[in-house]
């Protein structure tokens, strides 16, 4: 494989080579190159004999998704056309629309292409061409080119909004003017709506940008909001959308005024994020009798989950008193998560993970080891290709029994193939196998990494499943990399100041240097933030810069603090993370520490300048 991705002469293949499972793998790997360097009908002809005798497999989907762009470039119409129904991929989709107005196959395509004009996203340019037959044939309308810059705007894309603006007349650009102004610079245009009054705005835009002006700035949309409330073109119903988004800004942004902006609500603007919101309002002002009022309006749906059954008992015991909470309390203190922990802290139990071991059937994984799909991931995995690997894994249990699915967990993890493990015993719903959901792999590079920073083994481990299921080849959108997803530019300075070689990109793919920064970086949080755990996994996941906007003017209980983290995917970052540190420590036979311990109060002393 490496040989064709560095175009180096190849020796012919051996009787055992073609026999490897995988052998298929590294004959369209060479049809790719080939393709690309010489696209020929004799190369075409080839690859749709390939792809038809693997018709369905995983390996022929990077193979087909190379060709038909091919095909496309090249105008062959008769291989693509063909070939390309039910794609999704939008160049393709906008390539078949070209085949089709070019061999003349018109019938419906004009409503195809405009389907594909008017989704709200920047087009690929591969529709340009049928883009430019549409308006050719008068079809682009100036009532669907503005139709167009709405459903842009509506998605809260002001600057594809103003490309789109460009095709609207000018008599019709004023309204949607407004309200890309609005989404860019919401302060200011909010401000001359709320000092002219008879200035007119259409509701859908104000609300746009007041939502994103309570987002960004929510003091600044709490003292706007009277004034708006004022104007004569305003109803009842937008008046309450307001309140909502004011409300809910000043939540996030932990305003001293948010429980008094929640209770101005009307039932009309009660849902999930308001319910839940004015619920950790509450629980930051310190207000239990509100919080409890809130909470037991919720719906069941939302009140029988462990996050606010906690919540209750909490309200609870600072309203009514410990005896009154300890019943509540008690009812989640044997769940194996976050605020099972923490009831079970305020009981003084023990925890209790309640692992049950799955049946490990030795004979069941060597059957289905053999099976033909099973062996390409095996051997995919062996060749560090395990995306191609996860894609066979897939196919092969796409229609397997729960059952079947723990015995194939267990056939990963005899394999090292641990995210894969931990993954699959996700899908069969199997929670209870602790040991098997918690492996300590890379343990020679945790252990140096640990000695180096002193952060704990098991707190290494936690951040290191929780970033990347210990997957070391892991890339995130934003680029980070590797065992602890690092960002390049992150790495390179705590190398430099741990003194520490510095890191090229795909360093960060090697355990012996990913693990020992990402736990020096872990250090240098816990040290700026005096050894607050909640606080340092928060930074890790969010950057500084978002803790520091979170610091509590005064001290305050950590689970109250975790609870007002205002993203979603922070917050339960560190309700996992915390979790697996707890299993990690089960897992080895130690004690595991208490969240009690782990979590003392935030300190608005740990607030850094």
């Amino acid at each position: 494989m490496r040989r064709v991705q560095t175009n180096l002469p190849e020796p012919p293949d051996s009787s055992a080579l073609r026999d490897y499972p995988i052998y298929d793998y590294l004959v369209a790997a060479r049809l790719r190159r080939d393709l690309a360097a010489s696209p020929n009908d004799e190369a075409d002809s080839t690859i749709d004999g390939f792809l038809r005798a693997h018709t369905g497999q995983p390996l022929a989907h990077a193979l087909r998704h190379q060709w038909l762009p091919s095909l496309a470039e090249r105008r062959r119409w008769d291989w693509f056309l063909p070939r390309s129904a039910g794609l999704t991929d939008p160049p393709l989709i906008c390539d078949r629309l070209a085949g089709r107005l070019a061999t003349g196959d018109t019938g419906g395509l004009a409503a195809d292409a405009l389907a594909r004009w008017s989704i709200p996203q920047r087009p690929p340019q591969e529709c340009t061409g049928v883009f430019a037959w549409l308006r050719t044939q008068g079809l682009l309308t100036p009532a669907l080119e503005e139709a167009r810059v709405r459903a842009a705007l509506l998605a809260d894309n002001a600057p594809l909004a103003r490309d789109f603006l460009a095709d609207v007349p000018a008599q019709r650009r004023a309204p949607l003017l407004q309200w890309i102004r609005l989404l860019e610079a919401p302060k200011e245009n909010i401000e001359q709506l709320a000092a002219a009054p008879g200035l007119p705005v259409e509701p859908e835009a104000l609300m746009a940008g007041f939502t994103r002006l309570a987002h960004t700035d929510a003091a600044a949309a709490s003292d706007l909001l009277p004034p708006l409330l004022a104007r004569p073109d305003l109803g009842p119903l937008l008046q309450g959308r307001l309140r909502r988004a004011a409300a809910l800004g000043a939540a996030y942004a932990r305003q001293p005024g948010a429980v008094a902006a929640f209770s101005q609500l009307s039932g009309d603007s009660l849902d999930t994020p308001v319910e839940e919101w004015r619920v950790r309002a509450a629980l930051w002002a310190g207000d239990y009798d509100k919080a409890l009022e809130w909470i037991e309006q919720m719906p069941a749906s939302l009140a029988t989950q462990p996050r606010w059954r906690y919540w209750r008992a909490r309200a609870v015991a600072a309203t009514r008193g410990p005896e009154d909470a300890a019943a509540l309390f008690a009812e989640i203190a044997g769940m194996r998560d976050y605020y099972g922990y923490l009831a079970a802290d305020r009981l003084h139990r023990s925890y209790d993970l309640n692992i049950q071991p799955s049946a490990d059937d030795e004979a069941v994984q060597a059957s289905l080891a053999m099976e033909p799909g099973m062996m390409r991931a095996h051997a995919l995995i062996d060749c560090g290709m395990p995306d191609e690997a996860g894609a066979e894994w897939s196919a092969a249990l796409a229609t397997a029994q729960p059952a079947l699915k723990v015995q194939a967990a267990h056939l990963a993890s005899r394999w090292g193939w641990y995210g894969q493990t931990i993954a699959t015993l996700a899908q069969a719903n199997e929670w209870a196998d602790v040991p098997l959901r918690y492996p300590r792999p890379y343990m020679s590079e945790i252990e140096h990494a640990s000695k180096l920073t002193r952060v704990p083994t098991d707190w290494i481990l936690a951040v290191m499943r929780q970033e990347s299921l210990f997957r070391k080849d892991a890339v995130s959108r934003a680029d980070a990399r590797g065992l602890m997803q690092m960002l390049p530019a992150t790495a390179a300075l705590v190398a430099m100041r741990w003194h520490l070689p510095a890191p090229h990109r795909d360093d960060l793919f090697d355990p012996a240097i990913a693990v020992p920064l990402g736990a020096a970086y872990v250090r240098e949080l816990l040290d700026r933030y005096g050894d607050q755990l909640s606080l340092g996994l928060a930074a890790y996941n969010a950057g500084p810069a978002a803790v520091a906007r979170w610091m509590p003017r005064q001290s305050l209980e950590a689970d109250i603090w975790i609870e007002n983290i205002p993203y979603s995917e922070t917050r339960s970052y560190v309700e996992h993370v915390l979790e697996h540190i707890v299993a990690f420590a089960v897992v080895r036979d130690a004690v595991p520490p208490r969240l009690a311990a782990l979590l003392p109060p935030i300190s608005p002393f740990a607030r850094p300048d």
